[in-house]
């Protein structure tokens, strides 16, 4: 698995110039059915969204779906949910091949995680009469 993670990592990370042929056990290991079935989560719009005219998804996790799909030489399908913990979820039923998920250590037990390829920072909003002021006020 861990061999396969890599190889995934490579795959999209190559560039175009130097983008390789993926052999056909690679492609077998991450699109077993021949296409790429894609995890979308719509729980996070920063990772995707619905196209306001066509309820199409797109966003980087839709994005980097179709590039990796046609690295592979196979098709996408994209497989959609309004929240993460649906994808996670679904990964029991093998509804999906790929997915953008947090890292979780709760879910590393079906899912197997890479590097990250975005990292998001979140911070607290309060009000000025707020007596947190610091994110380890929070943590208290």
């Amino acid at each position: 698995m861990l061999r396969l993670l890599r190889t995934l990592a490579v795959i999209l990370c190559a560039s175009h110039a130097a983008a390789q042929t993926v052999s056909p056990q690679v492609v077998n290991e991450i699109a077993p059915e021949g296409k790429l079935r894609a995890a979308i989560n719509f729980g996070n719009p920063v990772l995707a969204q619905r196209d306001a005219t066509t309820g199409e998804p797109r966003g980087i996790s839709v994005d980097l779906s179709r590039e990796l799909a046609r690295r592979l030489g196979v098709a996408v399908e994209f497989v959609l949910f309004e929240a993460a913990g649906k994808v996670a979820d679904a990964v029991k039923a093998g509804m999906w091949d790929v997915a953008f998920l947090a890292i979780d250590p709760g879910r590393a037990n079906e899912i197997a995680f890479t590097a990250p390829y975005v990292v998001i920072e979140g911070t607290y909003l309060v009000s000025a009469d707020s007596p947190l002021r610091s994110i380890e006020d929070v943590d208290r």
